[in-house]
C-alpha cells in the first residue's frame, strides 16, 4: 500500500540554492485522481517532510542524488491515514466480509446454494456489499480505492455470484416443472402415504403455502441439497422420510446438465471466494501491525 510522489528541482537560478516541488498523487499508484502540489521547499524543509512521511534516511538521499543527477525524481510513500480508519476499516468492512465469506464458503462446500424460489435469489451467498450495513459502503468504497487488486476479485466474486444465481435458478425452474418430477411429488403425497407420516392431508405439511407453490418448494429443497430438517418445520416428517429419493431428481437426464452448470458455477464462485479472503486477511494482518491496531476489540459483538 503505498502512494507515488514526484519531485522536482528548480532549474530556474542554476547559481543558488535549488528549491524544489513535490506533486503527491495521494493514490495506490495511480496518478488519475487530484493531487497535492507544495512548492519552493528548499533541500531541508524538503528532507524533513520525506521523513515525516515515512521515508528512511539513506532513500531520502536516493531522492536527493537522482533529482541532482536529472532534475526529478520519483518515490513510493506509504499512503496517508492512521489507526482511526483503520479501526473504522476493521470493524465496517474487514472484518464482517472476513465472517461473511467464511459462512459462505461453508455453504458451497456443502453444495447448498440457499436459493429461494420466491426471491429468486440466493439468500445467503451475495454480493459484496449485501453483507454490509449501507452506511459502510463509503468506507468500502474508500479501501477498494486504495487496493487495486483487491477491487479487482471483489468484482470477480460479484460477478461470480450472480452466474450461480442465474444457474440454480435455472436449475429450479426445469426441475419444478419436470413432469417426472411432479409424478413423484404427487406419489409421496397420496393419502396411503401420508398415513405412514401420520399427516391427514398435504395442507399438514405444507402449512401456508399454495398447492401450486408445492413442487417449487419441493424443488428448492432439492437444489439446495437440503439436509435433514428440524422437527419445528412443518415439511419435515415428508422431507425427512423421502429426502434420498428426492434428491435422485437432480440425475435424471434433462435436469443433470443444469445440475452440472450450478455445480461448476458454485466451484468457481468457491476458488474466488476463497481467494478474496485470503486477501482480507493479509490486509487486515498488515494494518493490524503497521498502524498497532488489534484485529478485533472487546467491544466488538
Amino acid at each position: 500500500m503505498v502512494r507515488l510522489v514526484h519531485i522536482e528541482k528548480s532549474q530556474e537560478h542554476p547559481n543558488v540554492d535549488p528549491t524544489y516541488a513535490v506533486i503527491d498523487a495521494s493514490r495506490y499508484g495511480d496518478e488519475s485522481g487530484p493531487a497535492d502540489i507544495l512548492q519552493g521547499m528548499t533541500r531541508e524543509k524538503l528532507g524533513d517532510w520525506l521523513a515525516r512521511e515515512g521515508l528512511a534516511y539513506s532513500a531520502i538521499e536516493r531522492v536527493f542524488a537522482e533529482t541532482q543527477q536529472s532534475g526529478s525524481a520519483s518515490v513510493e510513500l506509504p499512503l496517508r491515514f492512521g489507526p482511526r480508519i483503520v479501526r473504522a476499516w476493521f470493524d465496517t468492512v474487514i472484518n464482517p466480509l472476513v465472517r461473511s465469506l467464511e459462512s459462505e464458503l461453508a455453504l458451497l462446500r456443502r453444495q447448498n446454494w440457499t436459493f429461494s424460489f420466491r426471491t429468486g435469489k440466493c439468500d445467503l451467498i451475495r454480493q459484496l456489499r449485501a453483507y454490509l450495513e449501507s452506511e459502510a459502503w463509503a468506507n468500502l468504497d474508500q479501501i477498494l480505492e486504495i487496493d487495486p487488486p483487491l477491487e479487482a476479485n471483489t468484482t470477480h466474486h460479484d460477478q461470480s455470484v450472480e452466474i450461480l444465481r442465474d444457474a440454480v435458478a435455472a436449475l429450479h425452474r426445469r426441475l419444478a416443472a419436470d413432469p417426472e418430477f411432479r409424478s413423484l411429488c404427487d406419489s409421496l403425497l397420496t393419502t396411503e402415504k401420508l398415513q405412514e407420516l401420520d399427516v391427514k392431508n398435504p395442507t399438514d405439511i405444507f402449512g401456508a403455502y399454495s398447492e401450486s407453490d408445492r413442487y417449487d418448494l419441493l424443488a428448492q429443497y432439492v437444489v439446495n441439497n437440503t439436509g435433514e430438517l428440524s422437527s419445528h418445520y412443518t415439511t419435515a416428517k415428508f422431507w425427512n422420510r423421502n429426502r434420498e429419493m428426492l434428491l435422485q431428481s437432480m440425475n435424471v437426464p434433462g435436469i443433470n446438465n443444469h445440475s452440472e452448470s450450478a455445480l461448476q458455477a458454485g466451484d468457481q464462485l468457491s476458488r474466488v471466494a476463497s481467494a478474496l479472503l485470503g486477501q482480507l486477511r493479509n490486509f487486515r494482518d498488515e494494518l493490524s501491525l503497521r498502524y498497532d491496531v488489534p484485529l478485533v476489540t472487546s467491544t466488538v459483538r
